[in-house]
């Protein structure tokens, strides 16, 4: 298991825009009064908490973690008061999890949700309540990247809440998250910057933002010029050449497979 830079999660202060502390603060509120004594505790994760958050380009990802299962009915309920309609979102989304504290520790390979729900002025809906529906390396990764920059807003401290991923299924969810994109996205900006980041920790055993994965990227002698593209100022939608792409993937892909290999050396 990977070791956690504890001072550096004290160093890392949370900065983001009025609106966003305000919205944050309301959805603790609304957690609080509807689930009471069984919420463990809510941390935020994901770019605004890594300290890369974008006004009107990143999402806010929430984790509540509960100490009691949830009926169908709570669980849609709680979904409920969560939603655009209900609360306005004034970042890109609202990516919110929940989970059964014994879902997450100890970790797990395919961590369990109540209820998963993605929420936004300009997204469709997207809620479900069976974790058979979503693809799990996404939460092995938010877990596993949380746990080491993640913020803890209420409740208990993250690192009692959530335990540490092994390296394996960290890298193993990388090659699964690269497969993902190569299906859906594969021209895409953050599919770029996603295999930067999965990259640097293939090599450094620690997390950080897309955007530092894919400055440490630029500083390595076989990246390409592609990933220097998306760290440019945008003008409208980027266009990629598709074989650089698919070429920049088979190097990141290599790098994590030689650090499975390490693992299995051990």
């Amino acid at each position: 298991m990977d070791e956690v830079d504890h001072d550096r999660r004290k160093r890392r202060s949370l900065t983001l825009p009025n609106n966003e502390v305000i919205y944050l603060s309301q959805l603790v509120n609304r957690l609080q009064q509807h689930l009471q004594s069984r919420l463990v505790g809510v941390y935020l994760f994901g770019s605004a908490a890594y300290g890369d958050y974008q006004p009107g380009l990143s999402d806010l990802d929430v984790q509540a973690v509960i100490a009691e299962l949830l009926s169908m009915a709570e669980r849609q309920t709680l979904a409920e008061l969560l939603l655009q309609t209900t609360l306005p979102c004034p970042a890109r989304q609202l990516e919110f999890v929940c989970y059964h504290q014994r879902a997450i520790n100890p970790a797990s390979r395919n961590p369990q949700f109540e209820l998963n729900l993605n929420t936004g002025a300009h997204i469709a809906d997207h809620l479900t309540f069976d974790p058979a529906e979503a693809s799990s390396h996404w939460f092995v990764l938010d877990i596993a990247i949380g746990y080491q920059l993640g913020h803890r807003l209420f409740g208990s401290e993250l690192t009692a809440t959530f335990v540490p991923i092994p390296r394996i299924w960290q890298l193993e969810a990388i090659l699964d998250s690269l497969a993902w994109h190569h299906t859906h996205e594969a021209t895409s900006v953050n599919s770029i910057l996603n295999a930067c980041r999965g990259w640097r920790y293939a090599v450094t055993k620690s997390w950080e933002s897309k955007r530092t994965g894919a400055l440490w990227a630029c500083e390595q002698p076989a990246c390409p010029a592609i990933v220097t593209q998306t760290l440019a100022p945008q003008q409208g939608v980027p266009s990629f050449d598709p074989q650089e792409i698919t070429l920049f993937i088979k190097l990141v892909k290599l790098s994590v497979h030689t650090a499975i290999q390490h693992e299995f050396a051990l």
